[in-house]
């Protein structure tokens, strides 16, 4: 097989899983009883290996308006995509992880800051968050090559962990640093939060003030929906196989506020017999083996809620709950499967405020 079909075959396969990745979130517009009292322009697309969705409430806007609003969102999230997406072999990331040197690397201003971002989540999880886990995640079939339909050696695993750490990134003014020229990087965890920020951000600029933003199951609001109401959005209960939207296990409700969520229950893979998750413990080299389903973070910003989302997910219901309840500005649901296949929920102290009633 040629290096274009592996490729293409990767891509394919990442698209998949990241559309239907982890602990997906619907955008629940509003109460069939409820009036109608504003101009709702929605539109959608495709960006980083996965699909957006993006819907703007106020005036109405013409045609030409539209296609403008359209075509600028498409053009911040390709820029974004040329930044970040591992799946653009000359993308920045990629060229990075390419460079096979120990010497500091010249980088944008974006992805310095979405690596120091990734960095800052590994120090203050003791490492269950790790943006250096690129090689394992590919291994198990979750990243930017394809994976292999076998558990891993402790030899290789024991190679993998040589390469990773919250220590072998070092970020500069305008430059990032490898510890080991081996080492490589994968920012998918925040990578997709980061660019509903960025995006809402966009719009913001633009004088759109009541807007919803969700690339890949990671969402921003701001201001009201098309009903005067804060957006609704419904949480999907972590059945395997379920289809979303079908069995919501709550509905919450959020203005300026983002929502960003993990899982282990659409994102997974057989190996041998056996369900792995697409969620990767750093710390050991394997997949997440405990009873966490699903968590759902909710924050000021996206790409803090896709981050705070995966470590918790990682660290597992008890320590990850008490960790997430001292994490300043966020609250976390979090849902345990029991033995029986029935489901269990933890909420942070503050997490109540945005459920519905």
């Amino acid at each position: 097989m040629n290096n274009s079909i592996r490729n293409m075959k990767g891509e394919s396969k990442r698209i998949i899983s990241l559309f239907i990745l982890g602990f997906l979130l619907l955008l629940v517009s509003g109460c069939g009883a409820d009036k109608i009292l504003h101009y709702e322009f929605a539109l959608n697309g495709s960006t980083m290996g996965t699909s957006y969705h993006v819907a703007i409430v106020g005036d109405s806007l013409d045609a030409s308006q539209r296609s403008l609003i359209a075509a600028s969102i498409d053009s911040v999230l390709k820029d974004f995509n040329q930044i970040l997406s591992t799946f653009e072999i000359h993308s920045e990331i990629s060229r990075f992880n390419r460079n096979k040197t120990a010497a500091p690397i010249k980088v944008s201003p974006e992805l310095a800051h979405v690596v120091k971002t990734g960095l800052d989540f590994c120090e203050k999880s003791d490492g269950a968050f790790d943006i250096t886990v690129a090689p394992i995640v590919n291994f198990f079939g979750f990243g930017f090559e394809p994976g292999e339909d076998r558990f891993p050696t402790v030899e290789e695993i024991d190679a993998w962990l040589q390469l990773t750490g919250c220590d072998k990134i070092e970020v500069g003014d305008s430059t990032l640093t490898k510890t080991d020229p081996r080492v490589s990087i994968d920012l998918s965890a925040i990578a997709k939060g980061d660019a509903s920020d960025h995006v809402s951000n966009f719009l913001l600029g633009k004088g759109y003030y009541n807007i919803f933003v969700e690339i890949g199951g990671e969402i921003m609001t701001h201001g009201i929906n098309k009903y005067g109401k804060a957006w609704l959005i419904g949480i999907d209960r972590p059945n395997f196989g379920g289809a979303p939207g079908a069995d919501l296990q709550r509905v919450i409700k959020l203005s300026d506020m983002a929502v960003a969520s993990s899982g282990d229950y659409r994102n997974y893979r057989e190996v041998e017999g056996m369900r792995i998750s697409h969620t990767i413990d750093p710390r050991t080299g394997a997949p997440i083996d405990h009873h966490l389903a699903a968590v759902s973070v909710i924050s000021e910003n996206c790409m803090k809620a896709d981050g705070l989302a995966t470590s918790v997910m990682v660290l597992g219901q008890e320590y990850g709950l008490e960790w997430l309840e001292a994490y300043p500005d966020a609250e976390g649901l979090l849902i345990i499967r029991e033995a029986d296949g029935s489901f269990k929920e933890f909420m942070t102290s503050g997490f109540s405020q945005y459920l519905t009633d």
